[in-house]
């Protein structure tokens, strides 16, 4: 049997959880995870760049570690398999594709994509009612929790508002071509499963998925990830396909594609164009077939008119676009998805809440839900965390630490006035109670608000923030 090179073993994984660089001494010099189970405190902090790999993740060694096997080896080491353990404890098994890294004869360090293959048995065999003396609602059973990338399809989508039910019917529709998507809506909606969904509906649903977010990883980076490398392009580069080679037949879904930098997107008008790439420092091009999925929580046409896209990319980019709803805009399916993620977390934390009391279920009609979806889920999981074990309904007492600022705001009496100034008001002294809460910690700042780190830069610029020691 044939050798086979870098790209077909990188493509025979379909998509990737995560990649992570490090030098021969084995300090980790990037790191980024795709795949949410991945994602503990520590990895979401940048202190974890110029740490040693062994102490980010105490469960490695030198034996079990495929990233310090290919270094020390020099050979690349395809589809092998490691342990490690997440935040919450649980094991986590991939299969990893490790390559050395050599400049000048000698190996400087390794990269490693990874790919989880985790078999986990998360049937729930409890229901919801929605009940606790004041009403009953449906009952319905958490059937799959799919812990992998690309895993959605539309009827993962589960509503009963009718504008969600016509996004679906027109993500069914579009999916049967190869046209752009531009995805868009406030941040929590659900913008990532509609992309998944989108692919899987499509003839390229066998093909790769890959995602990633354009905010999440360094400008200076961004490209050669994009699009691929070539021996010599820069100190210690090698022959390395991007993502967009690694996407061959599938899908890519840029999201925060508004954080791309201005000088790249014309690389991917060429994509969109002509389907073609070029490689960091390639004289050649390569013909790629993949279809691009795109999403920003902001309109399109804002992201022209505050010069985050350019107009010929916009026009290649919006084909066809899904805006899809907040959360407070359909809420008639606050039920369902409090049924869903209450069977979600009793599974995750041994609970048995079968029960919402009517002065929480009246509350989530109440609120806004500026952070939509994700932030209805977090205060689901915040409170059954804490919850005692022997309870068995979900009360306000569970939740109102959480809740706590929305209810002090909305008992103050709101002076009329313009909403655009009233509304920069208080996005300015969130951004500074969030700089003053992390201790000028910018990247925290951003994940306690819930908004990508450039935006939360872009915004402290505007607001003339100054951090204060």
């Amino acid at each position: 049997m044939s050798r086979l090179n870098n790209y077909e073993v990188l493509n025979q994984l379909k998509y990737i959880d995560g990649i992570t660089i490090i030098d021969n001494k084995g300090t980790i010099l990037f790191t980024v995870k795709f795949n949410p189970r991945f994602h503990s405190e520590v990895l979401e902090r940048e202190e974890i760049l110029g740490e040693s790999l062994f102490s980010v993740f105490p469960t490695l060694n030198e034996k079990s570690s495929t990233l310090l096997n290919a270094m020390k080896t020099g050979r690349p080491i395809f589809r092998g398999k490691q342990e490690i353990v997440d935040f919450m404890g649980r094991k986590i098994e991939t299969t990893n594709i490790s390559l050395p890294i050599r400049a000048h004869g000698k190996i400087i360090g390794a990269i490693e994509f990874s790919k989880e293959i985790s078999k986990e048995n998360l049937i729930s065999n409890n229901t919801i009612d929605i009940n606790s003396e004041m009403f009953k609602g449906d009952k319905r059973l958490l059937e799959n929790i799919h812990p992998e990338r690309a895993k959605y399809t539309l009827k993962d989508i589960i509503t009963n508002n009718e504008q969600m039910k016509n996004i679906k019917r027109l993500t069914e529709k579009i999916a049967k071509g190869s046209s752009p998507v531009f995805i868009y809506g406030e941040t929590g909606t659900g913008k990532e499963l509609f992309a998944q969904a989108l692919h899987n509906a499509s003839n390229r649903g066998e093909k790769p998925f890959i995602a990633q977010n354009c905010a999440a990883i360094p400008e200076a980076l961004i490209e050669s990830i994009l699009f691929g490398t070539i021996k010599g392009s820069f100190t210690g580069a090698e022959n390395n396909p991007g993502l967009f080679e690694i996407a061959e037949g599938g899908t890519i879904f840029l999201d925060e594609i508004n954080s791309m930098p201005i000088h790249l997107q014309s690389k991917l008008l060429r994509v969109l164009q002509d389907g073609y790439i070029r490689r960091l420092g390639d004289k050649n091009i390569r013909k790629v077939d993949v279809r691009v999925i795109t999403a920003s929580n902001k309109r399109p046409e804002d992201c022209v008119k505050d010069k985050d896209i350019r107009l010929d990319l916009y026009y290649r980019l919006c084909v066809m676009t899904l805006n899809i709803p907040p959360l407070r805009e359909r809420k008639d399916d606050i039920k369902l998805l409090l049924e869903t993620f209450i069977s979600k977390y009793n599974v995750l934390l041994h609970k048995n809440i079968n029960n919402v009391s009517r002065e929480v279920y009246d509350f989530l009609l109440r609120y806004n839900w500026p952070g939509n979806v994700r932030e209805l889920e977090h205060i689901v999981e915040f409170a059954i965390n804490q919850i005692d074990d022997w309870e068995e309904t979900l009360q306000m007492k569970d939740i109102e630490e959480r809740v706590k600022n929305f209810i002090r705001h909305s008992e103050e009496e709101l002076q009329v006035g313009p909403l655009k100034e009233a509304v920069a008001r208080l996005e300015k002294k969130m951004i500074e109670k969030a700089i003053q809460q992390t201790k000028n910690n910018v990247s925290q700042a951003a994940k306690m608000l819930e908004i990508p780190r450039q935006t939360l830069q872009n915004k402290i610029r505007l607001y003339e923030i100054v951090p204060k020691s």
